[in-house]
């Protein structure tokens, strides 16, 4: 191809730009190509000091781990001798033990031994000890007991006489209040009452020869319609308030006589037990008081609930 001299020109100075534009590329590239080396190298170094501190880390874990694996066979050694020396305690300890226990067990055998020696003899001395206190106390307990007899001999005569006098006492006082029961005295309290009665008897006694049974009453008030037995004691207690009920279950059968008339009960005293009024009253007796003057009173009487036999 034929140029002429200005298309060389510009041919030469386009190439010497590109040569130009080539050689600023090829500089930045060297000096990015440098960068580049100089960082490779930083890292390098890094590289270098990161393993320099591991190789000197490694170096050191080396090192504790065998001084541990040395301390760990020093202890281990130690263990195992500790170990030995304690079964060798352990086994002398079993044999002083063992020497202790024999050694004990013939001490208490001995003693067990020289026990049943001194108890046997204790025991026989007491024997004797028994056997002439037993003699010479045997003498002395005849003698207290022919004394004693003595004594309670004369002690029951008393007490029969004492028994005799309250007896007649006692029968007095009781007598003494059915005689004024059946007096003409009692006849207005229980008027005032509302009951007009009169002396129907006083100890009147049955008997029922079939059953071989019997009572008696101590004092009989009565009219044509009713008839009122009546109890008398010195002392009344609930006992005798019970027993008196029960005596007067029966009496239409020891009483035929009274069959058509209405039977209520009374009972008379001096003196009466704590409640035991009360007890009668809710029993449905009639309960007369005996002052020591001879004043006869009959309680309030609720006739609604006067029991009826």
């Amino acid at each position: 191809m034929d140029l002429d001299m200005p298309q060389l020109r510009q041919m030469v100075l386009e190439n010497t730009e590109r040569i130009n534009r080539n050689e600023l590329i090829i500089n930045k590239m060297r000096m990015e190509s440098a960068e580049q080396t100089r960082k490779v190298s930083e890292q390098d170094e890094w590289l270098e000091n990161i393993r320099n501190e591991n190789d000197r880390s490694m170096r050191l874990s080396r090192e504790r781990m065998d001084r541990l694996e040395k301390f760990a066979e020093t202890s281990r050694l130690e263990y195992e001798q500790r170990v030995r020396e304690i079964n060798e305690e352990r086994k002398a300890s079993d044999k002083r033990i063992e020497e202790s226990r024999r050694e004990s067990d013939k001490r208490i055998e001995e003693y067990r031994r020289e026990s049943d020696r001194r108890i046997e003899e204790s025991r026989k001395e007491t024997e004797r000890g028994v056997e002439e206190m037993l003699a010479k106390t045997h003498s002395e307990v005849k003698e207290m007991l022919a004394e004693t007899h003595r004594e309670v001999k004369e002690m029951f005569a008393e007490t029969n006489a004492s028994i005799r006098r309250v007896s007649v006492e006692f029968l007095g006082v009781t007598g003494h209040i059915v005689e004024g029961l059946v007096s003409s005295s009692t006849e207005k309290i229980f008027k005032d009452a509302g009951f007009d009665l009169h002396d129907s008897g006083k100890n009147l006694r049955r008997e029922l020869a079939s059953e071989d049974k019997q009572m008696e009453v101590d004092a009989m008030l009565g009219n044509e319609k009713l008839v009122v037995p009546v109890e008398v004691k010195a002392n009344f207690t609930k006992k005798k308030v019970k027993r008196f009920l029960h005596k007067m279950e029966m009496f239409r059968k020891f009483f035929p006589e009274y069959a058509d008339k209405e039977v209520i009960a009374a009972i008379a005293a001096i003196n009466y037990e704590a409640g035991v009024a009360d007890f009668a009253h809710e029993e449905g007796l009639l309960v007369i008081r005996v002052s020591s003057d001879d004043i006869f009173s009959l309680d309030p009487v609720d006739e609604k609930k006067l029991r009826k036999f």
